[in-house]
């Protein structure tokens, strides 16, 4: 579906890539200037940046890709497009205000991830298996989060204090977490 196929000019000197992503089979890459480029699959518009993200007053500094493709703009605010049979894109108004920045995002197929400058998270989409369904604990001022991954039906965080925590689908025994593995300390 060419997810492989890097267009020619991407990832040069003249137009570095600061970051990639890989989606269920599209690609994803930030260049050093807040540009993205997306190829691969486009079935769903997940190639298709919107025509006022990534320009010099709108740059990207954070990229997801699932079924769909999240950035990130350098104000603190989230735009996601593509598949949104989920609502996987329907972004929350309350969130990427300026009161309420947007650091980072992580998705994958049908929900979406985004970790506040204030250590909170918050996830839209499918929540067939808990999946953003966030712990009460997590996220909180005593349990602020540093990081944010999403598998296909499962959410990974990290704390502020290391530990690290998990839900969602657990049928692989994919959110438990190891003793010893984030413990702080």
């Amino acid at each position: 579906e060419g997810q492989c196929d890097v267009p020619s000019g991407i990832g040069t000197p003249e137009n570095p890539v600061v970051s990639v992503t890989a989606g269920y089979i599209h690609t994803v890459a930030l260049l050093v200037d807040g540009w993205l480029a997306c190829w691969g699959y486009n079935g769903e518009g997940q190639c298709d940046v919107p025509i006022d993200i990534g320009t010099p007053e709108n740059p990207v500094v954070r990229i997801a890709a699932g079924y769909h493709t999240v950035a990130v703009l350098e104000d603190g605010s989230v735009v996601c497009w593509g598949r949104n049979d989920q609502g996987q894109c329907n972004v929350p108004s309350d969130i990427g205000t300026p009161e309420n920045p947007v650091v980072d995002v992580a998705s994958w197929s049908d929900h979406t991830f985004a970790l506040l400058a204030d250590g909170s998270i918050i996830c839209w989409g499918g929540n067939g298996y808990g999946q953003c369904t966030v712990p009460s604990d997590i996220g909180t001022t005593e349990k602020p989060v540093t990081n944010i991954a999403a598998g296909e039906y499962h959410t990974a965080v990290v704390l502020a204090d290391g530990s690290v925590a998990c839900w969602g689908n657990n049928i692989w025994s994919q959110c438990d977490v190891p003793g010893g593995v984030g413990n702080p300390g």
